[in-house]
């Protein structure tokens, strides 16, 4: 088309150049059909050859690239490589989860996303115990009246802790068809990445004023009992001291009544723990795995439109967590490893935590073909 544009310029130019070079005579005399005849092929040879060269050029620039790019997706298309994009969202036990797959050859599909699990209250209580020489008891409304009466604090005989998930994985898969006449079925490695903290339990605010009154009658308690306690030094403050005789009646009330805690279980030498509070008067715990986590399971899909774009399915497998997760308390105890006969609806959730060295997962999707 260029070339053509440029021809007809030139074509132009030359005939008038002819007309305005040739006198009123030359007119009459020679057509003005013959002397343009006469003088256009130079011109037009000359700029013919030239196009021919440049525009060969550029026809050979750009060849290659598009004979490459047609190669590629010729041989995408061909492979099954690359030749669709999913989008799908799934909802399952390990949360609500997002994820794209495209295929890998006409066998295998790969497949990535997130997966969050909802952030949800589990209510733990826990029973205040008391631990003297004479073992350990549940009944501490000794400690309770002793805690009003010198402090005017009013402590309760349980702890409440709230347990949360806290579960946010990338996963990368692939998905093997073993079937070449049937899509539907598939076989699935991979891994899962997400923070080694999976759960945290605390204490609810409510319970702060008994974890308080907890802190304060133990460190009383080590005061009075310990082996250098000296009746008659027993400051209140301002210079005075405590009457001996009524530090002594508090000294012997003591050791009757014990240190209390939260008697969570045992530790496998028989004695029992008791949980304590921190300085600030909190309760915490977590529960602890690998960041990497390997997963192998199966899944199933089909189309449920006419134009074969939305399709339902599920996946159902386990993540190898590196066997049962590490409940850690907040002063360091493991209560997967070092306790025992542990206590309650905790007791039982431990006990499943334990029987579970892989996590299930089950999830349901809904996906949709972009292209």
């Amino acid at each position: 088309m260029l070339k053509h544009i440029v021809l007809s310029i030139a074509f132009l130019l030359s005939a008038t150049s002819s007309f305005a070079n040739s006198g009123s005579d030359s007119i009459t005399a020679q057509p003005f059909s013959s002397k343009v005849a006469h003088n256009v092929p130079s011109w037009v040879e000359q700029i013919n050859s030239q196009l021919d060269s440049v525009l060969n050029v550029s026809e050979n620039k750009i060849s290659p690239v598009s004979s490459g790019k047609s190669s590629f997706l010729e041989w995408c298309s061909r492979k099954g490589v690359a030749d669709h994009l999913d989008a799908s969202f799934t909802l399952g036990t390990g949360g609500l989860g997002l994820e794209v797959a495209t295929p890998l050859t006409k066998w295998a599909t790969l497949r990535a996303g997130i997966e969050w699990m909802p952030s949800f209250n589990i209510p733990l209580n826990f029973e205040l115990s008391s631990f003297s020489e004479n073992g350990a008891t549940n009944d501490v409304s000794h400690i309770q009246e002793m805690v009003k009466d010198l402090m005017g604090l009013d402590m309760d005989d349980k702890v409440t802790m709230n347990a949360k998930p806290n579960m946010l994985n990338f996963k990368l898969l692939v998905d093997v068809f073993p079937f070449q006449n049937n899509r539907h079925w598939h076989f699935t490695a991979g891994f899962y990445l997400g923070s080694p903290v999976v759960g945290r339990a605390k204490n609810t605010r409510g319970e702060t004023q008994t974890l308080v009154g907890v802190n304060i009658y133990n460190r009383a308690y080590r005061y009075f009992t310990s082996p250098d306690f000296d009746p008659y030094m027993v400051a209140i403050g301002n210079g005075t001291f405590l009457d001996p005789e009524l530090a002594m009646e508090y000294h012997d009330k003591f050791e009757r009544y014990g240190s209390v805690g939260i008697h969570i279980g045992d530790y496998k030498d028989g004695k029992p723990y008791l949980m304590e509070p921190t300085k600030d008067g909190r309760v915490s715990a977590k529960a602890v795995t690998n960041n990497f986590r390997p997963y192998l399971g199966f899944g199933y899909s089909s189309t449920v439109d006419k134009d074969k774009r939305l399709s339902i399915g599920f996946d159902a497998g386990v993540l190898f967590w590196g066997g049962a997760p590490n409940v850690i308390l907040h002063d360091g105890v493991n209560m997967t490893k070092d306790l025992v006969n542990i206590r309650g609806k905790v007791g039982s959730y431990m006990d499943f935590i334990k029987a579970l060295p892989v996590y299930p997962l089950i999830d349901f999707k809904i996906t949709y073909n972009f292209f």
